[in-house]
């Protein structure tokens, strides 16, 4: 008699996937990976925005700083010629006929004005000496050389101009952000400081920092009680208040800086009150100095320490300090130790803004301030619109760029950077 075993499943209730079951299933994942492709879709303009608003004028900004190519465009022969040499001696009567070739090719195209000044920033002197000697050589025979050339001009003869036109023929440079950070480099690449007569980018990018830090000190000091106050005020006033915070939003920095002209002149509205009240005599310099340029961009930064250090006072509970009071704290200690600690998150969010916005600033030292209040932003917008000089302007840029950079680093490091998921 066989055993039988009843496991208590019905082999007739089993039903083997059908191929109407795996269509359905294709199906599903089909309209699974449309979904995420829609998705994807959209985030197409966004991708695309990144690219044109942030990558592409950083990119470009990272070629101009280190880029070095009008040489080897312009002088192809004489760059090959300098390849292998050593820079100890004057080159060999090679280097010398490509010049002249390439004098003479550049001439004709009228390409050398770029190649010269490249050539000048590193031996001053060598764009007139370049422009004069391809028109000249133009009438000379196709085997001119050394001898032609050093007849012409001795200049020809000095191993520094050698050593520079070989320094300028490199694809990639850092001379522009050496000069960025007052040093350069000989032409076997030792790096050393300039002549401190001649040190001025660090002063500029000393006083950028030390204006921001000023400027954004003052904006924590008057915007906290401001935004304290904001988030006590009832609704009414709490909105009002909030306009007049964002007054400075709504009207051009022209304007503004025109208005503060007017308030701060010597015949300003501030002046004459004092002199009107007698508490001076003679009108105070408040205006084309640090002062101005200190009053300036205070007013236009504050909102940006009001604004988030109210978000997050908005979310602080109103009777936490009633609760430490009822607990024996005194209102000084119990503001210190329980409400600026929850606090800080704001503050830290609106200095890091104010700061890094700061550091960008222009329009605001070059109308209010004097000759000594310029920030590093003038620097580069005078060498990218009034010298032409992009590659320069792009490394003041870059050092900029990466001071905001270093900023963020020890903001993020030091001042809990986590803790801004409160605001």
């Amino acid at each position: 008699m066989a055993l039988e075993v009843d496991w208590g499943i019905d082999p007739r209730a089993y039903r083997y996937p059908s191929s109407r079951d795996e269509t359905l299933a294709r199906r599903l994942r089909r309209a699974e990976r449309k979904r995420q492709h829609a998705a994807w879709l959209l985030l197409i303009p966004a991708v695309v925005f990144l690219i044109v608003a942030l990558v592409l004028p950083i990119g470009s900004i990272l070629f101009f700083g280190i880029s070095n190519v009008s040489v080897r465009h312009t002088m192809p022969r004489t760059v090959a010629a300098l390849a292998n040499w050593t820079g100890n001696q004057l080159p060999g009567p090679e280097a010398f006929k490509a010049v002249v070739a390439d004098l003479r090719a550049a001439n004709k195209t009228r390409a050398l004005s770029d190649s010269a000044q490249e050539i000048n920033h590193r031996y001053p002197g060598a764009s007139s000496l370049l422009v004069k000697s391809g028109r000249e050589v133009a009438t000379w025979p196709p085997n001119a050389g050394q001898t032609e050339l050093i007849a012409f001009d001795s200049v020809w003869s000095d191993l520094e101009l050698w050593r520079a036109i070989k320094s300028a023929s490199t694809r990639l440079t850092p001379f522009y952000i050496l000069t960025a950070l007052d040093l350069c480099a000989d032409w076997n690449g030792r790096v050393h400081w300039v002549a401190a007569d001649h040190r001025i980018y660090l002063d500029y990018l000393g006083r950028t920092f030390w204006i921001c830090f000023v400027v954004t000190s003052f904006c924590i000091i008057l915007g906290y009680p401001l935004a304290f106050l904001i988030a006590s005020a009832t609704p009414g006033a709490s909105r009002l208040l909030l306009t007049l915070t964002l007054l400075p939003f709504w009207t051009s920095i022209l304007v503004r800086l025109a208005a503060w002209v007017i308030v701060l002149q010597q015949n300003g509205i501030v002046n004459s009150a004092l002199t009107t009240m007698g508490v001076i005599e003679q009108p105070l310099a408040l205006i084309y100095n640090r002062f101005g340029v200190y009053v300036a961009m205070i007013q236009v930064l504050i909102p940006f320490v009001v604004l988030p250090t109210y978000s997050v006072m908005r979310g602080i509970p109103k009777n936490l300090m009633q609760a430490a009071a009822s607990l024996g704290a005194r209102p000084i200690p119990a503001f210190l130790q329980v409400y600026l600690p929850l606090s800080l998150p704001g503050v830290a969010a609106g200095a890091l803004m104010t700061y890094i916005i700061g550091l960008g600033y222009y329009i605001t030292p070059a109308l209010i301030g004097g000759g000594n209040d310029q920030m590093e932003s003038s620097l580069i917008a005078r060498f990218a619109l009034s010298d032409a000089n992009w590659s320069m302007a792009a490394a003041l840029a870059i050092v900029l760029l990466t001071s905001v950079g270093v900023v963020y680093f020890v903001f993020s490091r030091f001042m809990r950077f986590d803790a801004l998921k409160l605001a």
